[in-house]
């Protein structure tokens, strides 16, 4: 059953180093979820024995010879923010092999799947080696050693006759795109097609500009939603004939009346953000295709999937030369300090963000802007504007023509611009760990140092001081965490805080809570590597 699965160093990445510290919580396979007490070493028969020690509910603790790995696990979160399980109450045992019959239920749903897909035979992608030589020199920077190694894997995956399913995992900016424009490159200079599958508009036209540069015109087509109806009929006779060899859309590309001639390759960019019948449908579009997922926050399915070694996957955890840390800066909402802060980076030459969570938010602060007569030049983007003055607004910030672009998280993926470098999000308390993290990933792009600015909420509430009630307690924990994870390659850790602060998730559904939520992550993956040897638990 296995094919690849993780190297030990992708797991350290993706999960952490599986440390214990006193204080967290842990889940022993025989008396459930509990606080860890750390070691005691005690004298027994004129012997030294050291034991862990295991806090529970209502004051209940063992102490026992255990192995971590083998009889507990780090169950993910402090044990404060828990709820631990009864000493010897009988319901830990009950509850644990209800989830582990679930799990497997859900990892012999990813199997059958995996073999399924795989009763095709896959086209081999063997393209001259000089073509994809010049192709690489158009990219500008030297590809890191993670670049370099994912690379290489690719193209030996789809060198071969079996299917490849693989993900790239890497960090927002760390060059994720270039090694799928390897990739399209190897299907295109074959003779046969490419897919670019990505979660919305935006994101399909800065792909569609990416792709057109290094391919030119007339081998990428482009179709979305907005794509105009008297272009739609030419493009889909394009793809249809196998004239265009690479195409890049939304979901669009799932209609009825999109047909390929020669497809061989899906790229999915941002697949957290495709629902599972979605992925579905893009992977089973044609017999045999290879497929390339991208994402920076992999869902429990992928890791699982992963785990087991059904999905091969490549990390990208090198973080480019030219990259340099964004400072982040939590304060109350000022709006003196965002026309100070935006002043400052026109002034250097940069453009700014500015990022609300609601789309009335952002109606809000362009007309308290343009009362104050606001010096700068600006565009509106939120999700509910008409589709051509949305394009056209976006093209206009991403040419340069206008100061700030203040918008929704219409932005947060995919979205590259060198040029801007400060970043103003209002009502950050409203995001989770890992939208910020997106949303930082679209600045500090170039080699220019880059600021964010975190404003709370618009009464000014300050998060260092938001210590009434749960939410406003969670929302502080969950800035300051952001704000303290600044250095290159903090997503991963941002990834792990968000997963154990929102749950894991279910391996056969889009659902945020599910097996590794209430098993925790230690033996949520023990369980998949059992299953994996083909032994019983």
């Amino acid at each position: 059953m296995a094919r690849g699965g993780l190297s030990d160093r992708d797991r350290r990445v993706l999960f952490g180093d599986g440390d214990l510290r006193p204080g967290e919580a842990v889940v022993h396979f025989e008396h459930g979820l509990a606080s860890y007490g750390g070691e005691e070493t005690i004298e027994v028969e004129g012997e030294d024995q050291t034991l862990h020690v295991f806090i529970y509910r209502h004051g209940g603790k063992l102490m026992l010879p255990a192995e971590p790995g083998r009889d507990f696990w780090p169950f993910g979160a402090p044990a404060s923010d828990v709820t631990l399980d009864r000493l010897k109450a009988g319901d830990w045992e009950r509850r644990r092999d209800e989830m582990i019959t679930e799990l497997r239920d859900g990892v012999a749903k990813l199997v059958e799947e995996d073999r399924a897909r795989r009763e095709n035979p896959a086209r081999a992608l063997c393209p001259p080696q000089g073509e994809m030589e010049d192709f690489a020199k158009g990219f500008a920077h030297e590809p890191t050693s993670d670049q370099a190694r994912a690379i290489d894997a690719v193209l030996d995956d789809l060198s071969r006759d079996v299917p490849m399913d693989r993900m790239l995992i890497g960090d927002v900016g760390f060059g994720k795109t270039e090694v799928a424009l390897r990739a399209a490159a190897a299907a295109a200079f074959s003779g046969h097609q490419v897919l670019f599958a990505a979660p919305t508009t935006v994101l399909v036209r800065q792909h569609a500009r990416t792709l057109r540069e290094r391919f030119g015109q007339d081998m990428v087509v482009e179709l979305s939603r907005l794509t105009p109806d008297g272009e739609r009929s030419e493009i889909l006779a394009r793809i249809a004939s196998g004239e265009a060899k690479v195409i890049v859309g939304t979901q669009a590309l799932l209609s009825d009346d999109v047909t390929f001639a020669a497809l061989s390759l899906v790229v999915i960019d941002e697949e957290q953000r495709f629902g599972q019948e979605q992925k579905r449908d893009l992977r089973g579009l044609v017999p045999g295709l290879h497929v390339l997922g991208m994402t920076a926050t992999p869902i429990p399915r992928s890791l699982a999937a992963a785990e087991i070694g059904l999905m091969d996957v490549s990390v990208v955890a090198s973080a480019p030369a030219t990259r340099l840390p964004v400072e982040v800066r939590i304060s109350g909402f000022d709006l003196s300090a965002i026309e100070t802060a935006i002043g400052e980076e026109v002034a250097r030459g940069g453009q700014v963000f500015v990022v609300c969570p609601r789309i009335e938010g952002a109606r809000r602060i362009e007309a308290v802007l343009e009362q104050r007569g606001a010096d700068f030049s600006h565009v509106l983007a939120h999700g509910q504007m008409d589709d051509d003055v949305l394009d056209v607004g976006m093209s206009r910030f991403m040419e340069g023509d206008v100061d700030v672009l203040l918008s929704t998280t219409i932005i947060e993926s995919g979205l590259d611009n060198p040029r801007a470098n400060t970043m103003i999000v209002l009502d950050a308390e409203l995001f989770g760990l890992a939208q910020l993290h997106q949303l930082r990933g679209r600045i500090g792009r170039g080699n220019v140092a880059a600021k964010m600015l975190l404003m709370t909420d618009l009464e000014g509430k300050n998060a260092a001081a938001a210590e009434t009630g749960e939410a406003e307690a969670d929302a502080a924990r969950r800035l300051q965490v952001f704000a303290e994870m600044s250095d290159i390659g903090a997503g991963f850790r941002i990834a792990r805080e968000d997963r154990d602060m929102r749950g894991f998730g279910t391996i056969d559904g889009d659902e945020q809570s599910g097996h590794a939520s209430r098993l925790g992550i230690g033996l949520y993956r023990h369980i998949l590597r059992e299953y994996a040897a083909g032994k019983r638990i």
